[in-house]
């Protein structure tokens, strides 16, 4: 190669090494162009926003709004993106009912429910989720048949997203609908359906939802549903719970028990002590723990009876709910008396755990 040419080649070199560094100079003055321009408008859209839910006066805040959503609309896609994400961000939140409700009214007008029908039809299960979570904070319940079709997407993601937007719309039927899907191909553990059920407003249409779902004849569902329940839930399903603790299957029974024990002290305390004379171990154990809130002499004595159970998890539980009872000390002492050395064994393991050594002695000394 001729010096010449290899002047030239040097040269060539050095100016893609100067254009290099000067598309990424440029590039990163465009980006931080964007960035700014972007924040300035999140900013925006912002100040906007809160502008009008803080307005007092009705009438001038519903202008506001609509002159909001109008001038966002104008301004083209990556603006309304940004009102978008703002609102989402927002509902996320701690956003007070009444601001909630506004900003489900802007979202509407802005037409972000037919992108949101758009996404939910899509193939692809990430697309899809994205739309079922738009749906769901927007309170979009022109989308439910959308979200039910949906579901034939078998991916749990794609389950929970779909499954906590019908929730967040707070549409029983719709629930039901959905359950009913997945009935044989249910991807979402436990601790999802809970979360996804604590979503779901409180009131009537939730009653009617819970009361539908643990009579439906699916035993797992049934006690999904009894798991999620907390104790208002209960409170209000108290007649259909106790028919279930009657009528049940063994894991429908154990559900509907540990269902009652979220009532606390309100717990119906007869059927709670008549538990424990259940056919199942795990049902008596259930009814042993609940019965620790509910501190009558009634059931203290159902207590002092469970502490000869024939199953170590039935004593032990009945032990340690007795213990929080007034007057334990008397009954662990009796307990001991009698002689029953699994009962005795339960009762100072307990004791242990809560450091209780003259209480220990006692036992031991009774026992021996």
């Amino acid at each position: 190669m001729s010096g010449e040419a290899l002047t030239w080649l040097l040269f060539l070199l050095v100016a893609f090494i100067v254009f290099l560094f000067g598309f990424y100079f440029l590039r990163k003055l465009f980006m931080i162009s964007v960035e700014k321009i972007t924040t300035n408008a999140k900013n925006e859209i912002k100040v906007k926003i809160e502008g009008c839910l803080s307005e007092p006066i009705p009438e001038y805040r519903d202008g506001y709004i609509d002159d909001f959503v109008q001038a966002a609309l104008d301004r083209g896609k990556n603006y309304r993106a940004l009102v978008d994400s703002y609102l989402l961000g927002a509902l996320e939140g701690q956003a007070k009912k009444e601001n909630r409700r506004l900003l489900i009214s802007i979202a509407a007008q802005m037409g972000f429910a037919n992108e949101c029908i758009a996404e939910i039809k899509s193939r692809k299960f990430r697309i899809s989720g994205i739309g079922a979570r738009r749906a769901g904070l927007y309170r979009f319940a022109q989308a439910s048949d959308e979200l039910i079709s949906a579901l034939e997407i078998l991916t749990s993601q794609n389950q929970y997203e779909i499954l906590l937007a019908i929730a967040r719309i707070g549409d029983a039927e719709t629930m039901r609908l959905a359950f009913e899907t997945i009935r044989d191909n249910m991807l979402i553990n436990e601790r999802a359906v809970a979360r996804i059920l604590s979503a779901f407003s409180a009131g009537e249409e939730k009653v009617k939802l819970f009361r539908t779902m643990i009579h439906s004849g699916t035993d797992y569902i049934a006690v999904l549903f009894l798991k999620a329940a907390d104790g208002d839930m209960a409170g209000a399903l108290l007649g259909d719970i106790i028919d279930l603790l009657h009528n049940g299957d063994k894991e429908i029974r154990t559900a509907a028990v540990r269902c009652l024990a979220g009532m606390g002290e309100k717990g119906p305390e007869e059927e709670i002590i008549s538990a424990l004379g259940d056919n199942d171990w795990e049902v008596r154990a259930l009814a042993a723990k609940a019965l620790g809130e509910i501190k009558t002499s009634k059931s203290s004595l159902a207590l002092f009876r469970a502490l000869s159970d024939r199953q170590w998890w039935v004593r032990q539980n009945a032990a340690k709910a007795l213990a929080g009872h007034p007057g334990c000390e008397t009954m662990f002492m009796l307990a001991a008396e009698s002689g029953d050395e699994y009962a005795k064994d339960s009762i100072l393991s307990v004791l242990e755990d809560e450091g209780s050594p003259f209480l220990q002695r006692y036992v031991r000394i009774l026992g021996a």
